[in-house]
């Protein structure tokens, strides 16, 4: 429980700094062990910490991304590491009014660092359309 507890807290302070208006704050979540993967919609997108700066980055002033997790899910497999599934709604907002929403699923391995939790490895990915499948199944 006690781990649970402190991810469900990284996971929040990780939303907050995200949420502000200097998306580069979240940077420091992301680990930086060689070993470090994410991927996006079945491709691998970044393979660093220093790629998802480098992407935050990208954004450019005044931008801002808002998240929302609902239905989060945090595991913990041995003394250090937790999993952490969660459906997410983001919200990218620029000026002049420049604005969209995307949402999706999230894994994430985060791994208890000298410095706190930090992602090591993980994996978002928006619905498909399953070409007519009621169900859902493949």
């Amino acid at each position: 429980m006690a781990i649970r507890d402190s991810v469900s807290n990284a996971l929040d302070a990780f939303r907050e700094l995200g949420s502000g208006l200097d998306p580069t704050a979240v940077a420091g979540f992301y680990s930086e062990s060689p070993a470090f993967q994410f991927y996006e919609n079945g491709a691998l997108r970044y393979e660093s910490a220093a790629d998802v700066r480098a992407a935050l980055e990208g954004l450019g002033p005044g931008m801002r991304v808002t998240t929302e997790y609902s239905d989060t899910d945090i595991e913990a497999l041995a003394p250090g590491v937790a999993l952490v599934r969660s459906l997410f709604e983001s919200t990218v907002e620029g000026e002049g009014g420049f604005a969209f929403t995307y949402s999706g699923a999230m894994t994430a391995v985060w791994v208890h660092e000298a410095d706190g939790w930090r992602i090591l490895s993980g994996h978002t990915s928006a619905p498909v359309p399953r070409g007519g499948a009621e169900d859902g199944a493949p």
